[in-house]
């Protein structure tokens, strides 16, 4: 749930950002001094890791471009929830079918509810603004690739049994790779950065690798599709600060997500 919070304020910070490139590159460079600080604490992985930390770095790459690319055809309000809520349905369907994770009943209603939640409610965003199709299908496709990640993440923290050494290796590669693909797009982004970036590598950079980092050390403790469905009630912290500090406007559909995802919370603690 921290790691939820951490999620929803740094995105609450860079929210509207007229230039997702350039804020999706400071953020994925700002990980870099704390993957150092994170290896020189806890170590290298074990090599036996390898393999998921290759997966994973590819991944995350995929996962950062499509997401940008779904940008250009629908908003945050739209794309975020259903990429998030479908990836928590995917990971606990695999986890049932591939990897045998004990999943209590409970904990599974409390998953499909915030999923639900969230889902219905990207839906019903998309269907307000009659928003490009394209925007549908790749907020699907960037939810198949979170949960794509996230399973490789949380089978690489188990399998090392050093989560944060783990994430360290594999945010720094994810790290070399998105930026040469940033300067492929944009020459200059590094000047940019520099200039007008500052505050989405420090504030964006910190508050994401902790909040990962949080996330893929739980994966040591709970079933993946658990810590996955919690991590994205991030919304719900977004939707608060919206209301407490920016006098968003609190209506039908956003009541409803709020009770969806609490519900959701309370039946998962209770399994």
């Amino acid at each position: 749930m921290f790691a939820a919070f951490l999620h929803a304020l740094w995105n609450f910070i860079l929210r509207g950002s007229n230039d997702k490139l350039l804020s999706m590159t400071s953020v994925v460079l700002g990980h870099i001094p704390f993957a150092l600080i994170g290896l020189f604490i806890f170590g290298l992985p074990d090599l036996v890791g390898l393999n998921y930390i290759l997966a994973s770095s590819l991944l995350h790459c995929l996962y950062q471009i499509f997401l940008l690319n779904a940008y250009k055809f629908g908003e945050l309000s739209e794309i975020y929830p259903i990429a998030r809520g479908l990836s928590p349905l995917i990971i606990t369907s695999m986890s049932f079918l591939f990897f045998y994770e004990n999943i209590s009943l409970q904990e599974t209603i409390g998953i499909f509810l915030i999923s639900f939640s969230l889902i219905i409610y990207g839906l019903k965003q998309f269907l307000d603004k009659k928003s490009n199709f394209k925007g549908f299908c790749l907020a699907i496709i960037t939810g198949c690739l979170i949960a794509s990640y996230s399973l490789v993440d949380g089978f690489g923290a188990r399998v090392t049994q050093n989560p944060i050494g783990f994430y360290s290796v594999m945010t720094l590669i994810n790290g070399f790779i998105f930026f040469f693909f940033a300067r492929w797009k944009e020459r200059g982004i590094l000047n940019r950065i520099i200039i007008s970036g500052k505050i989405s590598f420090f504030v964006g950079g910190t508050a994401s690798y902790l909040a990962y980092g949080i996330v893929v050390w739980a994966c040591l403790y709970l079933p993946i599709a658990v810590v996955s469905s919690l991590r994205e009630t991030s919304i719900l912290f977004a939707i608060f600060l919206g209301l407490f500090f920016l006098k968003e406007k609190l209506d039908l559909t956003k009541s409803l997500l709020i009770i969806g995802l609490f519900l959701g919370i309370l039946i998962l603690r209770l399994g």
